[in-house]
């Protein structure tokens, strides 16, 4: 995996459906670098009550060796539906540190110490590559990591998510759409779509929300576009489920640029 420039970095981990959480790297000047190359399987873990240890595949794709070392956190999310992340020992895995040689493959082992029969808990096993030490007579060079935050989920999910628009407000040609999830497991919004009798459309994609939280998601409407509407509707999908809300406008909510 070449590293050729920021804007690269930030769109991997943009795109990155699951596992890369985070990817982070140290430059004195700019010369080229070269991340490790390995992979990860599975990008997500689930237990349900009766469920057993398992195990996380990292297969080391590299012509050198590359040193891990892992550790959990307990996931939540706050009032705003952001992410919050804290130190937890809940989950048993093991080796927290080891080295793969190359084209080889290494296997952690995970298991739940104990499992929730209410509500799910939620954690990220983080799978961190230790950084390599750099000669001396390299000079500046960057140093680039990457860190994988594998989801966990502790607990019986809900048979259909549970989740609903809890409200929709338009203002200054800003639709402001709050989805809740009053359900006892997590699920994942895939896309919020703007809808409108005259055919106008937009869509932005979700993120996972937890068991009680909630998260508000702003639609920027161009103004001339938000004055020709009387209507629109907000579609949620999740899954393979949607959850859809109208909105009736007028032009006073529409700004004026």
């Amino acid at each position: 995996m070449q590293c050729q420039n920021t804007n690269w970095l930030k769109a991997l981990v943009k795109a990155a459906p699951f596992g890369v959480a985070l990817m982070w790297w140290t430059a004195i000047e700019p010369l080229p670098a070269q991340a490790a190359e390995f992979s990860i399987y599975p990008t997500g873990m689930e237990f349900a009550p009766g469920s057993r240890a398992s195990v996380i595949g990292i297969q080391n794709k590299d012509k050198r060796s590359i040193r891990f070392q892992m550790t959990l956190v307990e996931w939540t999310q706050d009032a705003k539906g952001e992410d919050v992340y804290t130190p937890s020992d809940d989950l048993i895995y093991f080796p927290r540190q080891l080295t793969i040689k190359p084209g080889d493959r290494s296997v952690v082992r995970v298991g739940p110490k104990v499992i929730p029969t209410n509500t799910e808990k939620t954690y990220r096993l983080k799978v961190e590559e230790l950084p390599e030490p750099i000669p001396e007579n390299i000079g500046s060079a960057i140093g680039l990591t990457i860190t994988f935050a594998i989801p966990v989920f502790l607990g019986k999910p809900d048979t259909k998510p549970i989740a609903s628009i809890a409200s929709l407000a338009m203002q200054d040609g800003k639709l402001a759409a709050t989805v809740q999830n009053k359900g006892n497991s997590h699920f994942r919004i895939e896309t919020l779509e703007v809808k409108s009798a005259n055919g106008y459309t937009q869509s932005i994609g979700g993120w996972y929300l937890l068991s009680g939280a909630s998260r508000q998601y702003t639609l920027d409407i161009p103004p001339d576009v938000c004055r020709a509407q009387k209507r629109i509707s907000l579609n949620v999908k999740v899954g393979e489920h949607n959850f859809s809300s109208d909105l009736d406008i007028n032009p006073s909510m529409c700004g004026t640029t």
